[in-house]
């Protein structure tokens, strides 16, 4: 039986300039980019999402082909889709937002029958009630991941996106009922008032009781999990395409994991999906790694990763 995921994100559309000059068009999001390396993992993929009536048929239509479906309620005629102008830096990435979309509402993830969520918006397109809703269903496998960029990003008046100093998670964002939380280091800090590395992570792992905590830093990846520190370290690729590696990353350990139910073997192919998708040197969409060579580096991570007890 087809394991099935469910992705609540905004499609976006990229413009992604690199560090020479160049600039490229994207499809992006976390529902291009989780989902269609979910299918790569072979999960059926669902998809609580929004798009406006710029959106080109023919990215609709290639979508739809690769099994991701659009469908006539998701649809904003109202609205644009979301853009992003993504300038690659040396030091990272530079967002800036052109068109957002209308949010999501909660009527329109409900009936979807799945084994899993990965909750992930780019902005504030998942409402609260919308990630209440989707905890309380929480799919067949019980499992809720979450990528909580969306929540720790603020926008001022010329679209400059940026992370906020906090966010209050006794009121603004509840964790109660996740099961795995991925964010970097400022999205971290912006979740734990200012807090940095395993002391964030035993935060959200002990005082938030997030089981799985994962937090990604420019050339190492880290999983707390049942007081188990575990950490693998990245090679840099130069001038690589970073655009959508934090959600490769986050489909394959929610594919994985929820296959396997071992957070091991899942941050593995996990950090396995990341330097498959860099080995490509591809930007974009283009980068998404096969499954055979996410197994592949997985299994490399795999004898290599480093743990500690804390």
């Amino acid at each position: 039986m087809t394991l099935k995921i469910a992705i609540a994100s905004h499609i976006v559309l990229d413009s992604i300039e690199d560090m020479e000059g160049r600039t490229v068009e994207s499809l992006g999001g976390p529902v291009c980019y989780s989902g269609l390396t979910a299918k790569k993992m072979r999960f059926d993929v669902m998809v609580a999402t929004k798009v406006g009536r710029d959106f080109p048929m023919a990215a609709e239509q290639d979508l739809g082909q690769k099994g991701i479906i659009i469908k006539e309620h998701m649809h904003a005629s109202a609205f644009n889709t979301t853009r992003f102008y993504i300038r690659q830096e040396k030091e990272g990435r530079r967002l800036s937002l052109k068109t957002k979309c209308a949010p999501l509402l909660k009527e329109e993830i409900e009936g979807i029958h799945t084994d899993c969520w990965m909750v992930s918006p780019v902005l504030d397109e998942v409402p609260t009630d919308v990630l209440e809703a989707i905890v309380k269903d929480r799919g067949a496998r019980n499992f809720v991941m979450l990528d909580p960029q969306g929540y720790t990003r603020s926008v001022n008046q010329a679209g400059c996106i940026s992370v906020i100093e906090n966010v209050d998670l006794n009121s603004l964002l509840d964790l109660s009922g996740i099961t795995a939380i991925k964010a970097d280091t400022a999205e971290i800090a912006a979740l734990t008032s200012g807090l940095y590395g395993i002391e964030a992570m035993k935060f959200l792992h002990h005082e938030k009781s997030v089981p799985l905590v994962i937090c990604t830093e420019p050339f190492s990846i880290h999983l707390l999990h049942s007081d188990i520190h575990y950490w693998l370290d990245l090679q840099e690729f130069s001038k690589a395409d970073s655009t959508g590696l934090g959600d490769i990353l986050s489909a394959a350990f929610c594919c994985t994991y929820v296959k396997e139910n071992d957070p091991l073997w899942a941050i593995c192919f996990g950090a396995g999906a990341v330097k498959a998708a860099l080995e490509t040197r591809k930007e974009g969409l283009n980068k998404i790694p096969s499954e055979s060579e996410i197994e592949i580096d997985a299994s490399y991570y795999y004898n290599s990763i480093e743990y500690e007890k804390i």
